[in-house]
């Protein structure tokens, strides 16, 4: 292949890289800090007196799943401005493989962990007497709902990082993208499904006779539950690790 058009390719895969990694990356937490600001709305014209502890609620949350976006933010960055000069065609494929597997993880990962930001407003306007267990189950189900995007992030890092080898050939391109795609998706059931069940324990503890009571248990199950979901990440993150290492 002539080095004009090689190198032509390459700056195309790592834009491809940058606007996916950010593109998706952005959707999902949009979406989800929506959802949570609407959510703290509703509440706050049902109790008014709550405003204040409601607009802090909403805030921390939104803040808190405002952290994928940034990841990809930082990977969308770093494929803009790296040095691009002189990389290689299997190069052009890693950062393409890195903009998607931070892209769809981080989209994701934006939706699940603003699902419990948003039950939580909605549950703290009806019981403001729980507003600390509702903030901690929705603290803690962001936090697991997340964990799926660091590892996504980890490997965008090896696929931006990863040695120039100009003798690779197809099978090797076709490894460091799997590895991006293999991750990207791996991580979506995951996190949305981590929020799933944070916001299912935030309305568990709403509905039951005695809320109190069940703080504790509905805390434990949702953790376990989460574990169990955040499984099939890891299993995501070594078939990814294992074909950037066939490179």
């Amino acid at each position: 292949m002539d080095s004009v058009a090689a190198s032509e390719i390459v700056k195309t895969l790592y834009l491809l890289g940058a606007a996916l990694a950010i593109g998706l990356g952005a959707v999902g937490a949009g979406i989800g800090i929506g959802m949570a600001g609407g959510a703290a709305c509703e509440g706050m014209g049902r109790q008014p007196k709550m405003t204040s502890e409601l607009f802090r609620s909403m805030l921390i949350g939104q803040a808190a799943a405002s952290t994928p976006p940034t990841f990809a933010l930082v990977v969308a960055i770093l494929l803009l401005f790296g040095n691009i000069q002189g990389a290689t065609l299997i190069q052009g494929f890693a950062a393409l493989g890195a903009g998607i597997s931070i892209g769809a993880a981080a989209f994701a990962s934006g939706v699940g962990s603003s699902l419990p930001v948003a039950w939580a407003c909605e549950a703290i306007a009806r019981q403001p007497h729980l507003r600390r267990p509702f903030m901690t189950l929705m603290l803690l189900g962001q936090a697991v709902s997340q964990t799926p995007v660091i590892f996504a992030l980890m490997i965008s890092f090896m696929l931006i990082f990863l040695p120039a080898k100009p003798d690779a050939g197809f099978v090797e391109f076709v490894a460091v993208l799997s590895a991006g795609i293999c991750m990207g998706f791996g991580a979506m059931g995951p996190s949305v499904g981590s929020g799933i069940a944070a916001e299912s324990a935030i309305i568990g503890i709403r509905h039951h006779r005695n809320p109190e009571a069940c703080v504790g248990l509905l805390t434990r199950v949702m953790l376990l539950g989460q574990a169990v979901a955040q499984s099939t990440s890891i299993y995501a993150l070594v078939i990814s690790l294992v074909l950037v290492m066939l490179v």
